[in-house]
């Protein structure tokens, strides 16, 4: 399951068959959570939530004591000197998560080799534990110089504080770069109350364990997320992109851009030759996060995003959005500005009801609420509406343009897989805009995300930095790397879990010296050519005489679960479309609107079409056109 902030999606298996239903998220996600097993008659599940990501946002996570070597008690608050925007004398950065008087220093120190210059001595432990419980901690985070080589330090002071919730730097990241090791690690001590005690309410709402959506992509035990929250913190988007991943082995397009557009928000990943990209630079609210997590780029702007107009008169659409509850104006639950939904309600693209016709939509209100928006613009509703739906999708476009523009990707060679309840609707625009020629929208795109959650492996990983000249480090990275296979095989082996079922994969982070950033370089053949091969892919140009250096010793393990598809019809079946008029940007035009289950393999539509299905609808253009290919995938051309 996917839990979102507008609607909560449910897919499962039952034997080879794929069932799947669509709640309204719940202010308590454990309300929404059992009353969605009970509809699909799970009994078990996977999990991907944003309840970890929102407490750092919203700021109400847990009081944080923050306790590193004497002399950085203000590493927090000087972080680092980048400036986001170069010319920008007025940048402002969010105050640190933990309070100046709640940062303590311990008095010792590690060299840079793992040496102890000043030992850390019992008195000074008890002084520290004494300093914490002091300052009334809710959670602790212990992040001292160097602990990735010697983490002795770091676990003397977490025995002596007690059962107060910590996190340490050496166990949450075991990598070099104080200030990302820092954040990181105070990011998990931020969130560990929260999410312990939303796993424990979870777990006791279906009485039973269950597993987790991690933000690198595989799932684990909701008992891992627990002890260490950070791996969940970005999880939300990564079950599509694992999804689009699992799509991809059977498609005949491999080079794959996802768009996940669901009520609140609207996610961006690149996927080239099929395969998800990683990154270990993500940040949230400005705090960097130095965890491998999936590539994704994520704006406010979806379904229930509002429409507002600025100072200077213009339109706007999001970030923010009316939820699950008022919801859209259409909900009639008492929202009273309008959303893209509403401008999609009103202008045909959506039909009068969501999830199945159980929710049923007013366009009455919607069209009272677009119009008093557009008296204020001083246009008429269907200008309105198409301005909306026009300011959206250029933010999105712009994103995705991130996206692709971070990693030299070109979108013409690329194909746009358009998900979430929003998804299919906007993505044929979204196209042109961008010059992408396909979309396509997969088996149930409404509820893509929580498929790819369903069908992740469980994963484990580790990392360790160990800094030195390459032709050095052969020796330490079989030692690591061994270290690492004993720790995969003792907690897959502790879930239950058949270890030798595990793929492994190992991989090692190179730079030349003197370069400030690494690139991530599996553990096969010779590991200095395949670096300088891809540095050039990337940046265009590799040294071939300046020295490279291993920095940091990665390993994945990854059990692999069942991947059930659900069946698709293999012809047509003769049932009329229904039509109704559709807003583009050249009118109105009247709109067959087909049922996605009666649609066979190779069938040809010409736009402009609808294809309705539960829990999404998609948008055939004016001079486009819709084919079913072998394994029902709908692919649409965008035409002009």
């Amino acid at each position: 399951m996917d839990v979102g902030g507008t609607f909560t999606d449910f897919v499962g298996f039952r034997g080879r068959q794929v069932v799947t239903t669509k709640v309204p998220s719940t202010r308590d996600p454990s309300i929404a959570v059992v009353q969605g097993m009970r509809e699909i008659g799970a009994d078990g599940m996977a999990h991907g939530t944003t309840v970890a990501t929102n407490a750092i946002l919203e700021r109400n996570g847990a009081r944080t004591v923050f306790v590193t070597t004497a002399g950085f008690e203000d590493l927090l608050t000087i972080g680092r000197q980048n400036r986001p925007n170069l010319y920008d004398f007025r940048v402002t950065r969010p105050p640190p998560l933990v309070l100046r008087e709640l940062c303590l220093g311990a008095r010792e120190r590690v060299d840079a080799g793992g040496r102890a210059l000043r030992p850390l001595t019992e008195p000074e432990v008890r002084r520290i534990a004494k300093e914490v419980h002091a300052r009334n901690a809710e959670s602790v985070v212990i992040c001292l110089l160097f602990s990735f080589l010697r983490p002795q330090h770091e676990r003397m002071i977490r025995e002596a504080i007690g059962d107060l919730p910590v996190s340490m730097s050496h166990d949450v990241l075991g990598e070099f770069r104080e200030y990302e090791r820092a954040s990181t690690t105070v990011l998990d001590a931020y969130v560990k109350p929260l999410v312990t005690r939303y796993m424990d309410d979870l777990r006791t709402a279906i009485q039973q364990d269950f597993y987790v959506m991690k933000s690198g992509g595989g799932v684990t035990s909701q008992a891992e997320v627990s002890r260490r929250p950070i791996d969940m913190v970005l999880s939300g988007p990564a079950g599509g992109v694992a999804a689009a991943a699992v799509l991809s082995r059977g498609a005949r397009r491999k080079n794959l851009v996802t768009f996940d557009m669901g009520g609140t928000s609207a996610d961006f990943s690149a996927l080239p030759a099929g395969k998800p990209t990683w990154r270990t630079d993500a940040v949230i609210d400005d705090f960097p996060i130095a965890i491998p997590v999936v590539d994704v780029e994520s704006i406010g702007a979806g379904g229930g995003s509002l429409a507002w107009i600025d100072s200077g008169g213009a339109l706007r659409v999001g970030p923010k959005s009316a939820g699950a509850r008022p919801g859209p104006i259409a909900y009639g639950k008492g929202g009273d500005q309008v959303t893209v939904t509403d401008a999609d309600l009103v202008g045909g693209h959506l039909g009068r009801g969501l999830l199945g016709g159980r929710l049923v939509l007013d366009e009455r209100l919607a069209r009272r609420g677009i119009g008093k928006l557009a008296e204020q613009l001083h246009l008429s509703v269907d200008e309105t509406i198409l301005g909306g739906q026009r300011v959206v999708r250029d933010t999105m476009a712009k994103a995705m343009r991130l996206v692709l523009a971070r990693r030299g990707l070109d979108p013409r060679d690329f194909a746009l897989l358009a998900f979430g309840g929003a998804g299919p609707m906007h993505a044929w625009a979204l196209a042109r805009e961008l010059g992408v020629r396909t979309v396509l929208i997969p088996f149930l795109p409404g509820a893509f995300s929580a498929y790819g959650i369903l069908t992740s492996p469980i994963r484990v990983e580790y990392s360790r930095s160990v800094v030195r000249p390459l032709e050095r480090a052969a020796p330490v990275m079989r030692r690591a790397i061994e270290q690492f296979r004993k720790r995969a095989t003792s907690e897959l082996e502790a879930t239950g879990l058949d270890a030798r079922r595990a793929r492994v994969e190992a991989t090692v982070d190179l730079r030349f010296r003197g370069q400030s950033y690494e690139i991530s370089i599996p553990v096969r053949g010779d590991l200095a050519k395949a670096f300088r091969r891809e540095h050039r892919r990337r940046y265009g140009y590799a040294s071939g005489t300046e020295p490279i250096e291993l920095v940091t010793i990665r390993l994945v393990a990854r059990v692999p679960r069942p991947i059930p598809r659900p069946r698709l019809p293999s012809s047509a079946v003769a049932v009329a479309p229904q039509s109704r008029q559709v807003l583009f940007d050249a009118g109105w035009r009247e709109t067959p609107v087909h049922e996605r289950r009666n649609l066979g393999q190779d069938m040809v539509i010409e736009g402009p079409a609808i294809v309705s299905e539960d829990h999404a609808t998609t948008i055939v253009p004016p001079g486009g056109s819709l084919r079913v290919d072998q394994s029902g995938l709908l692919e649409i051309t965008v035409g002009e």
